[in-house]
């Protein structure tokens, strides 16, 4: 697999959907620009990241959610 630059990937993804959030740690302001390529499918990423939560719950591994 080819490396790509920078300008190539620009180009590719051009247009997919682009958020910009600003979020504030430890006083300094931080800009975060995603891009939304759409490679995977988000049901399934949650999904997959809820059985696996689920799983190292039931396993011990992880603290278990706390709930009010």
């Amino acid at each position: 697999m080819k490396n790509k630059t920078m300008q190539e990937m620009n180009e590719q993804y051009k247009d997919c959907p682009v958020q910009v959030n600003t979020y504030e740690v430890d006083g300094t302001p931080c800009i975060v620009t995603s891009h939304f390529i759409g490679d995977k499918d988000i049901n399934d990423v949650i999904m997959k990241y809820a059985e696996n939560r689920a799983m190292n719950e039931m396993l011990g591994l992880v603290p278990s959610a706390v709930t009010a």
